[in-house]
């Protein structure tokens, strides 16, 4: 992969899409369960966490640090995807729970996409005050 920041703005949007199919997927499994909208979650799982073995790759110096030199974004970005990873992990593992442990999960994995959005939006507003 190239070390440039056109790959951070690819590897973003690929992220963006990926972040926002897994949400549908993790709620059409909470309305519905199934087999099929586990495989669809196994998928999305498979394709987060290549995204998240490409975060380690990427130029992290392309991106502006806090003029304190304080947060690491794409760490934070790191930290978040590696526990929506976890969650989605822990779901795969079990995925036929009760009724109410099942919703408690999904409702940690959706918790855990949005934190890693969240942290995705604030590394690009950071880089977005510089620019």
């Amino acid at each position: 992969m190239k070390n440039t920041s056109l790959s951070w703005i690819e590897w973003l949007e690929r992220l963006d899409r990926i972040l926002t199919s897994t949400r549908k997927d993790v709620a059409a499994m909470a309305k519905s369960g199934g087999s099929s909208s586990v495989s669809a979650i196994e998928r999305s799982k498979r394709q987060l966490s290549a995204l998240n073995e490409e975060l380690r790759l990427l130029d992290r110096r392309v991106l502006v640090r806090e003029p304190d030199g304080g947060a690491d974004r794409a760490s934070d970005l790191q930290r978040a995807l590696d526990s929506a990873l976890l969650q989605l992990g822990a779901f795969l593992d079990r995925p036929f729970l009760d009724q109410q442990l099942a919703a408690r999960s999904l409702s940690a994995i959706d918790t855990a996409l949005r934190d890693s959005r969240y942290e995705a939006e604030v590394m690009i507003g950071a880089r977005r005050r510089t620019a």
